[in-house]
């Protein structure tokens, strides 16, 4: 790939300021054989002097991240006289430890870098991301986009951009879009003009850690009930209308799916006014600010987060990806029920390629 000029030199400013180099030579995009670094730095450091070899990660993914690592390993097995660094606008303290257990050095224009060779030991970090990436329109975790990841997630085929619009119910110029985004994060191929899913689970790792549930909207009830089980039996014998939509979210949908922690409240998405308004009144709820057993949200997925919903014990529930993203950074146990579910439901689905 071709990287941008201004990349490289600030790079280059960044080996000189956060490592201790007496000299530095820089030559960008070099062809060693077969292999096309995107740098060699050529670096002299009292009576050291030795070759960095390094790749640059412009796009926040950890599927980029995995890939440029093994290409890295791979490269310097056959060339023992590197030594590979890897670069990025931040690495998290995940990646930064990946990169240690892999022989791998790093440095980020954040601040954060690790050198290890020889008699050279240099390790800065604990410095924040001061480069977050802004997705905007291009972000495929997005409300509408993700219609297009759930639906690839559920079904393992490849997929044409007009097929997947239709299925999904958007244009196909978006679906083009959101293709070759996901293309540049490394987590779909072209098989003549189609895309295909690759690399799930690096793709889920990344969803869950930008997606954020306390953006949801909650609204905080008590019901008179003395546990989820006997709420579940409350909502079941309502006589719902059709223009009321819903969702158990959270632990209370994992619950019924595949039981695991212990919960108190019971999380009910709801779309819109009167479908919030018919449970308040039906259940005879009372808003608390203490106490809840009944939290009803206005999702920040506004529309993706009832698709794939599923019927359980005649109760409407989320889909299993959503109750995942839910969880994972719930504080109340939810870490401990979406590793839970991941393994007893998801596993099989992410990891089938």
């Amino acid at each position: 790939m071709k990287r941008d000029k201004d990349m490289l030199l600030n790079i280059k400013k960044k080996l000189k300021e956060l490592l201790p180099f007496e000299k530095v030579s820089f030559q960008a995009e070099p062809q060693i054989g077969q292999f096309r670094p995107d740098f060699i730095a050529s670096i002299y450091l009292k009576n050291e002097h030795f070759k960095l070899l390094g790749e640059i990660i412009e796009k926040d993914s950890s599927s980029l991240f995995r890939k440029s690592i093994s290409q890295l390993k791979y490269f310097v097995n056959q060339e023992p006289k590197y030594v590979p660094i890897l670069i990025s606008n931040y690495f998290s303290p995940k990646k930064q430890e990946y990169c240690k257990k892999n022989e791998i050095n790093f440095l980020d224009l954040s601040g954060n870098v690790y050198l290890k060779y020889n008699n050279i030991y240099i390790e800065k970090i604990g410095f924040a991301n001061q480069y977050q990436e802004r997705r905007k329109g291009r972000n495929p975790f997005s409300d509408k986009a993700s219609f297009m990841l759930r639906l690839m997630l559920k079904e393992d085929k490849i997929w044409g951009v007009r097929e997947l619009g239709e299925k999904v119910g958007i244009n196909a110029g978006y679906v083009s879009r959101m293709f070759r985004e996901l293309e540049k994060l490394n987590y779909l191929v072209r098989k003549s003009g189609k895309g295909e899913l690759i690399h799930r689970k690096e793709l889920i790792d990344d969803w869950v850690r930008l997606y954020d549930y306390r953006k949801n909207i909650e609204n905080k009830y008590f019901c008179l009930a003395k546990g989820p089980e006997e709420l579940f039996e409350k909502l079941k014998n309502l006589k719902i209308p059709n223009e009321v939509e819903y969702a158990l979210g959270y632990h209370a949908g994992a619950h019924l799916i595949s039981r695991h922690a212990i919960f108190n409240e019971v999380h009910v998405y709801v779309s819109n006014k009167i479908s919030f308004n018919f449970f308040v009144k039906e259940m005879k709820l009372k808003r608390v600010d203490r106490g809840a057993n009944v939290i009803l949200l206005f999702p920040y997925y506004k529309h993706s987060v009832f698709f794939n919903r599923q019927k359980i014990r005649n109760l409407w529930i989320v889909s299993d990806v959503q109750l995942y993203l839910d969880l994972y950074k719930y504080p109340l146990r939810g870490l401990e029920q979406a590793e839970h579910l991941y393994e007893k439901r998801l596993k099989k689905l992410i990891e089938a390629n």
